[in-house]
Order: C-alpha cells, then structure tokens, then sequence
C-alpha cells in the first residue's frame, strides 16, 4: 500500500512538473506568435509603402535626377544643334530667294517662350503608368509582372530587361532575375500570390508607414535653364 501511495504521489509531481514545464512552453510559443504577427504586419506595412508610395518616389527621384538630365540634356544639345543646322540652310535659301525674314514660316518670335513652358509642364506631368502600379497592392504578382504602359517599346523593353539581366547574372544572381521572359514564372503557386499581404480584404490591410505621399511629380529643379 505505501509503495503504491508513493507512485502516486511520484507521478503526481512528474504530472505537476511537466504542467509547469507545458506553461513554460506555451508561454514561449504565444511570445514568438506575437513577435511573429509583429513582423507579418511591419512586412505588410513596408510591402503597402513599397507599392503605393515607393515607385512613385522612385521615378519622381530619377526623373529629376542629375543620371538622367544628363541623359537627357545630350540629346537635346544635339538636336538644338541639329536644329541649328537646318536653320542655317533655310535661311541661306530664304536670302538667295529675297524672301522677308517675318513671311518664312520658320519665324517664330514666341518659340522660345512656348519650349521653356513646355519644359515646365513636362517637369510637372503625372504618369497614369505608375498610378496603375500603385493600385496593385494585396492583388495576385502576376498582375504586377504584367502591367505595362501605353505604346511600350516591346523591342527596347526587351534589350533592357536582358541587359540588366546579365548584369544582375554577373553579381551573382540568377540569369532571369529580370529577363523579359521571366514574367511567366515556373512557380504555379506565384499566380496565387499577392504583391504584398495575404491578398485578403483590405480591412486585414496593416496600417500605412507615415511616409510623404505627392499625387504628381513635382521638379526639385528645372530640366534646363528657364
């Protein structure tokens, strides 16, 4: 009898032993759920900034960026001067012809006023492209991959994508990283996917990173002097 009654109480304080050691563990468990659901949310938040705001800020950066005024300022050097050019022939036709300046159809005393306004509204234009970008959060990644603007260069589109492909190739990545045949992926389960969260109802959305949001793209500084 006593050595039963002494199994029993050993037994009882295993059992007792291993409810506290199960607390402990539940406790632990419940600490990386919430670290876990933290993280989700910081992840979905970022990924919400990221597509919402993020590519707007990229392409307002690169657009009045120096890399691509610069890009740009050759190219108008050249066809002012290509402008030039023929100017300098029309108007050594128009003195052998005896013509007037101000009856040429080439004379326009207000061309200067209309190009530097131009630039201004260019510096100044929204891109409905990037709009669409921009509504793709919590929607399937292949809608992403597949967004493309009005009247894409499919030719340019696809020696660029190749040329940063063998880029991205040389520093380690893969080969498709951005081949323009990478849009279709191998994976099945990627045409499931959202860009960002779990693709459910925009309720379950976390809640958006406080970061400036602009509706257009507004010049830090003019693309050429005016």
């Amino acid at each position: 009898m006593n050595d039963l009654k002494k199994s029993f109480e050993a037994n009882k304080l295993k059992l007792k032993a291993d409810r506290e050691a199960l607390d402990v563990q539940g406790k632990a468990f419940d600490e990386e759920k919430e670290g876990l659901k933290a993280f989700v949310a910081q992840a979905t938040g970022d990924n919400q900034w990221l597509i919402e705001q993020g590519f707007h800020q990229v392409v307002t950066y690169l657009l009045h960026s120096n890399e691509f005024n610069s890009a740009l300022g050759e190219v108008y050097t050249k066809l002012l001067n290509y402008g030039k050019h023929l100017g300098v022939i029309a108007g050594f036709k128009l003195h052998e012809s005896g013509q007037a300046l101000e009856q040429s159809p080439m004379f326009r005393p207000d061309a200067s006023g209309v190009f530097k306004e131009s630039v201004q509204q260019m510096e100044r234009l929204t891109y409905p492209y990037v709009s669409e970008v921009s509504s793709c959060f919590g929607k399937p990644l292949s809608i992403l991959q597949g967004l493309k603007p009005a009247g894409q260069n499919e030719t340019v589109y696809a020696e660029v994508l190749d040329s940063l492909s063998k880029k991205r190739y040389r520093s380690g990545d893969s080969e498709e990283t951005y081949s323009a045949d990478a849009y279709v992926s191998k994976e099945a389960s990627l045409e499931g996917s959202a860009v960002g969260g779990d693709g459910g109802p925009k309720s379950k959305k976390a809640k958006k990173a406080k970061k400036d949001k602009g509706d257009g793209f507004v010049a830090s500084k003019p693309l050429v002097d005016v």
